[in-house]
């Protein structure tokens, strides 16, 4: 994980704990996610996402591969 990632990472996990709302016993039996669950969560959230991104790259990747065959082929007629 570089750095600039971590960064993000670490912004995006303050954030979310700035922004959640601070519930009291007395509203309700929901008990509020630790900040560990809360990452794991983010976590498990960005590895979909970099899969994603990965099979996108791939697809990407073969088009480019496809587009230079077409090319060379014209070329040659």
């Amino acid at each position: 994980m570089n750095r600039s990632s971590f960064s993000i990472l670490a912004v995006s996990v303050a954030f979310a704990l700035v922004a959640s709302p601070v519930r009291l016993h007395s509203q309700g039996v929901d008990v509020p996610k630790t900040p560990l669950q809360m990452l794991t969560e983010l976590k498990a959230a960005n590895e979909a996402l970099l899969q994603s991104q990965q099979k996108t790259l791939e697809k990407l990747e073969l088009l480019k591969t496809q587009a230079d065959q077409l090319r060379i082929f014209t070329k040659r007629s």
